[in-house]
């Protein structure tokens, strides 16, 4: 998922390059490329994505943007591409990922960052997706049971336990994601 905040700000560049990676680095980011108009920030790794429920662990780009106005004036863009767990986003995660944004740009602007609400919002979002994954395994799993009895009804035959596995996981999939989706309208 891909987002994307631009504001203004009056400051000498070197104090803003500086006050930049200061906030990415107390966030867990790493400067991975720096150059005149800007610097990408890593954060997270692919495992991550699939050995964490915690949305810090994700994989994490940020680019920033540093575009030159006039003297001491400058517009900064960040444009994030964030990694979620299994690649459904659930309401949780957006707020998450939205407050990471917001923050970065409180930080800059008016020197304000509450890093413990970050960290209290992550840890409720790997809670939040710990739940939907404990509801998505039984339904997905009685969904799973009813497809393979019924396929091996009309087969009148046994199903390789391989294709049942893979029904099987397939379920829990589509369960976890209308899980997530009828979740994230109510």
């Amino acid at each position: 998922m891909k987002k994307l905040i631009g504001f203004n700000i009056k400051r000498n560049k070197k104090l803003l390059v500086s006050d930049i990676i200061k906030f990415y680095e107390v966030r867990g980011y790493t400067l991975i490329d720096a150059n005149v108009q800007g610097m990408t920030f890593c954060r997270g790794s692919i495992m991550g994505n699939l050995l964490s429920l915690n949305p810090i662990k994700w994989k994490t780009f940020v680019e920033i943007e540093i575009v030159k106005k006039e003297r001491l004036d400058y517009n900064v863009y960040a444009n994030y591409q964030f990694s979620s767990f299994l690649f459904f986003i659930s309401q949780e995660e957006n707020n998450f990922f939205n407050e990471e944004i917001n923050a970065f740009s409180k930080a800059i602007e008016q020197f304000e960052v509450n890093v413990e609400q970050l960290e209290n919002l992550a840890i409720e979002t790997s809670k939040s997706n710990f739940k939907y994954i404990l509801k998505s395994f039984p339904i997905g799993i009685v969904i799973a049971l009813i497809i393979i009895f019924l396929t091996n009804l009309l087969l009148e035959g046994q199903l390789p336990i391989v294709i049942a596995s893979c029904i099987t996981g397939i379920s829990i999939l589509i369960t976890y994601y209308f899980l997530v989706k009828t979740n994230s309208k109510a």
